[in-house]
């Protein structure tokens, strides 16, 4: 990371010493202004804020995430607490949750067209994807099931915590006997926890699954390219971030793909007929788009592309289709909706799959 400009600095100094802190982490004293006006708004109910203000500035500017100095990230209608050890919750993130939501509030998915929807959410991290989804659908689907999945117990503490403060506070309403959701420990790559998933559905199959995993490169992670810069690596857990050592390799397959070749079996034995996945550019996205034209079982199924905000209209320079072509099959044309970065995936699956 470059080094500040002397002038930056003093300039910054001058306006306030606060503003100074910050400028490490937030590079430009624009940004450091609107940080230390949430710190402020942070600290004001606080019994010494005059105390606490200057250690949350600090923190910050080590280059802590401002999620966890402030503690919380709004999501949609949701306050969503954040703590060290479980990922940050992005605005990209909150743009495919509430992209989907509206998709099956809608009706366009198949599957949320009969008045019964169960989503399962993979990797589920702080949430903050399954309580969007749940508080957005509450009103729209008269029988709703929505369940998170993480393997780390930090994860799946901070989001039941984030469940009962969000239903404390009346941004989600409580669940009932036909409403509800919960989180549980699971690693996605133990079949029996798999297998008990499936069985837990008495009346019948999963209809969506929606996952966020670990798809960074151990090199991207290691060199701190593109978002991995140092606040990520040093604050942000690589656990959700990057597959680990110990994951099942996949014949052609790259390690930082390995959980969406999982997770698209997963979906054929859960019986999903929609699987939405964040990744992490549009090369991911080739990738995932083979993985699924591998599969027998998922023979048919069509499939999109979300850029990062994808209810916005594309800019003139941006793609609106995208080829994918494996070795052998002729190239198939996929829809890319939204604008930014590619950042997710859509595959809806046929019944008869």
């Amino acid at each position: 990371m470059p080094r500040l400009p002397p002038s930056l600095l003093r300039k910054a100094y001058r306006t306030s010493p606060h503003i100074r802190t910050l400028l490490p982490a937030t590079r430009d004293i624009a940004s450091a202004a609107h940080e230390l006006r949430w710190i402020r708004d942070h600290v004001r109910d606080h019994p010494t804020p005059s105390q606490r203000l200057p250690r949350l500035c600090r923190r910050r500017g080590r280059g802590e995430p401002l999620q966890y100095v402030l503690g919380t990230q709004p999501f949609g209608r949701l306050k969503i607490q954040c703590r060290r050890g479980v990922l940050v919750p992005r605005p990209e993130t909150e743009a495919l949750a509430l992209h989907l939501e509206g998709l099956l509030r809608r009706g366009a998915l198949p599957a949320s067209r009969r008045g019964e929807l169960a989503i399962v959410d993979f990797c589920t991290g702080t949430g903050c994807i399954a309580l969007s989804l749940f508080a957005g659908l509450q009103g729209a689907v008269p029988r709703l099931l929505v369940r998170g999945v993480d393997v780390s117990p930090a994860a799946v503490g901070l989001a039941r915590a984030n469940l009962r403060r969000n239903v404390g506070e009346g941004r989600l309403r409580a669940a009932t006997a036909e409403q509800r959701v919960d989180f549980v420990l699971g690693d996605v790559f133990d079949d029996a926890a798999v297998e008990a998933l499936a069985r837990a559905r008495a009346a019948g199959p999963w209809d969506v699954l929606v996952s966020n995993p670990p798809y960074v490169s151990r090199d991207v992670w290691a060199a701190g390219r593109g978002q991995m810069g140092y606040s990520v690596r040093k604050y942000e857990p690589r656990l959700a971030l990057v597959p680990g050592d110990d994951v099942p390799a996949y014949a052609g397959c790259a390690h930082e793909d390995v959980f969406y070749a999982r997770l698209l079996d997963v979906a054929v034995t859960l019986g999903v007929r929609v699987v939405v996945f964040e990744l992490g550019d549009e090369g991911q996205a080739a990738r995932v788009l083979r993985l699924v034209r591998r599969r027998e079982a998922l023979r048919g199924a069509a499939c999109e592309v979300w850029r990062d905000w994808p209810d916005v209209e594309p800019q003139e320079d941006e793609a609106r289709v995208m080829s994918v072509g494996e070795d052998g099959d002729d190239e198939i044309q996929v829809v890319i909706r939204g604008s930014g970065n590619v950042r997710s995936v859509l595959v809806q699956i046929p019944e008869h799959s």
